[in-house]
């Protein structure tokens, strides 16, 4: 009788650990013996039926598994805990194609699934996942290096990839988060980034060597999306009170709020909400064909900082 392994994933996790579950299957002396897609459960359980205690262990590959419809009750008998021969069964993590839906319990009670880790919804608790899979992979990130790849990053195993790649770039000292600036992002997020953060912390000629950057190469209208983001949470920081319950309630990063808080002490309030619906005005007029381009957001942006204690602008 064959023994079930039970993949559970989407996407690039989904390759990521079907490629692992083999090489796992591999160590403990199994070869590879074909792949499959699709198929009727009876042939696949019977075909590959277990024989003698000396047989060679195997595996055999079924991607698509969802296409063998759902697995008959009547032949949960011809299903093993373990065995010479292991199926790896190819199933996506969503709702209706997830291994649940097709396997019985009894039978799944019988089978081991391997399941992407889940990703974390709040800022905080991606920090400390984050922590947690630079540990298991033997990379030394500071907490700074870690805030900068949960305010880039938003897919789990572009983060894994990331961190490998940061791993082999710095394999002795701290990975910092100019590593991570310097490593995640191309030239026009560096740009964009430099541009937000400089407006939280007051660096006036950073702000404007990014601004004159990114209007040789980039679009106004997306850059206003992310600056409009940003601002907006320095508008809530400035509130004053309930800052923690304002920033889980908008999802905010923990990297992104607290730069942002930075912006709105800066400035204060009132600059901070004249910025906010400069920018809205911005985004219409440019929509509309009648603004007057990066010009115009220099401008705002000069505005905005000269409003700072001390700025001479």
């Amino acid at each position: 009788m064959p023994a079930l392994l039970l993949i559970a994933a989407s996407g690039t996790a989904q390759r990521r650990l079907l490629e692992e579950s083999c090489a796992d299957l591999e160590k403990k002396g199994y070869a590879a013996a074909g792949k499959g897609e699709g198929g009727e459960w009876s042939s696949l359980l019977s075909d590959n039926m277990t024989g003698g205690l000396f047989d060679e262990k195997r595996y055999i590959v079924v991607e698509a598994a969802p296409l063998l419809g759902a697995f008959p009750e009547k032949l949960s008998f011809m299903v093993a805990p373990s065995a010479a021969v292991v199926l790896v069964l190819v199933y996506e993590s969503d709702v209706k194609s997830q291994p649940s839906k097709f396997i019985p319990k009894e039978v799944l009670a019988r089978c081991r699934t391997v399941k992407a880790a889940e990703f974390p919804r709040w800022p905080r608790e991606r920090q400390l996942w984050v922590a947690a899979l630079a540990k298991e992979l033997g990379v030394n990130v500071a907490p700074e290096g870690i805030a900068m790849i949960v305010e880039l990053l938003e897919d789990p195993e572009e983060i894994r990839a990331q961190l490998k790649s940061l791993g082999l770039l710095k394999k002795i000292s701290a990975v910092t988060a100019a590593d991570v600036e310097e490593l995640c992002l191309d030239d026009g997020g560096r740009n964009l980034l430099r541009l937000l953060d400089g407006l939280c912390t007051g660096e006036i000629a950073g702000v404007l060597k990014s601004l004159g950057a990114m209007s040789k190469a980039e679009d106004l209208i997306p850059a206003l999306v992310p600056l409009h983001n940003r601002m907006r949470l320095a508008w809530y920081a400035g509130l004053g009170r309930d800052a923690a319950a304002f920033a889980k309630a908008l999802g905010a990063k923990d990297y992104a709020w607290r730069m942002a808080a930075q912006a709105d002490r800066r400035y204060g309030h009132a600059a901070m909400t004249e910025f906010i619906s400069d920018l809205i005005r911005i985004n219409i007029e440019e929509r509309s064909g009648a603004g007057a381009g990066w010009r115009g957001l220099e401008a705002a942006v000069i505005k905005l900082m000269g409003k700072a204690p001390g700025a001479g602008i």
